[in-house]
């Protein structure tokens, strides 16, 4: 949008383009990602039920038994609360290199690449971080 000047002519017509554009995205973003993570666990989950059938010979009832038992609370605490701050960190980025993009189309390739190295990074570090405090959480709270 900022290659064809549409975020331009938002701004002639005095409209907010972080209010329109950018807070409607880290919202759905981080309001999806939980959501995302909790679909892709369970088509893993169903993924290693059937590998466990049917290379192992493991009953099913077996097999989601001692998926349960193993669950505790700090893995869900962790696994729906780091999306969350993932999908903020994914679009702030992106939301960021899309609105200062230089150059046309080859610009918005290099500031694609950029989000990209950015939010990989940020994720990895932050991850490191939130690791660790959710684990010490955990800690205190159970």
């Amino acid at each position: 949008m900022f290659v064809t000047e549409q975020v331009d002519a938002m701004r002639a017509m005095g409209t907010d383009p972080g209010r329109k554009l950018v807070t409607p995205r880290v919202i759905a973003t981080m309001l999806v990602m939980p959501l995302l993570t909790a679909l892709t666990d369970f088509v893993g989950l169903i993924g290693g039920c059937l590998a466990s059938v049917f290379t192992l010979r493991l009953d099913a009832v077996q097999f989601w038994t001692r998926a349960i038992d193993a669950l505790e609370f700090g893995d869900l605490m962790q696994g729906l609360t780091k999306p969350i701050f993932f999908g903020f960190f994914l679009a702030t980025v992106g939301c960021y290199k899309g609105l200062t993009v230089r150059g046309g189309t080859q610009g918005v390739g290099r500031a694609t690449t950029q989000a990209v190295v950015i939010s990989s990074v940020l994720i990895l570090v932050s991850n490191l971080f939130l690791t660790r405090l959710m684990l010490w959480l955990a800690d205190k709270v159970l």
